[in-house]
């Protein structure tokens, strides 16, 4: 919880600022629920080596899938689930598919 300070305001010159705001898992409250989602048991939606959830042609990439992490991986896990798409859809891909669901990081 943030509590502003009296007298500790001030000014920063700044050319970018990024924000980084937390991810405290999905949002079950509507789509998720709606559609029934299966959920993993650490919160996050359940998916397969495709990127496909438990309801057909839904498609799940980065945080929602993964939990909290890196926005490279967010990236690189959105053109892997876009080649599940289009093998979905067109029964084949030719997309890259630059990582796999289960992925983790090197140590």
């Amino acid at each position: 919880k943030f509590v502003k300070i009296d007298g500790s305001e001030f000014t920063l010159d700044a050319d970018l600022v990024l924000l980084a705001m937390g991810f405290l898992g999905p949002q079950r409250d509507g789509l998720l629920n709606d559609l029934s989602v299966e959920i993993t048991d650490r919160g996050n939606v359940a998916r397969d080596a495709n990127y496909a959830t438990s309801v057909p042609g839904v498609f799940v990439a980065g945080d929602m899938g993964r939990g909290q992490s890196l926005i490279v991986w967010a990236i690189a896990e959105g053109r892997a689930a876009a080649a599940g798409v289009d093998r979905y859809l067109m029964g084949q891909t030719a997309l890259p598919e630059p990582i796999k669901p289960t992925a983790v990081p090197q140590r």
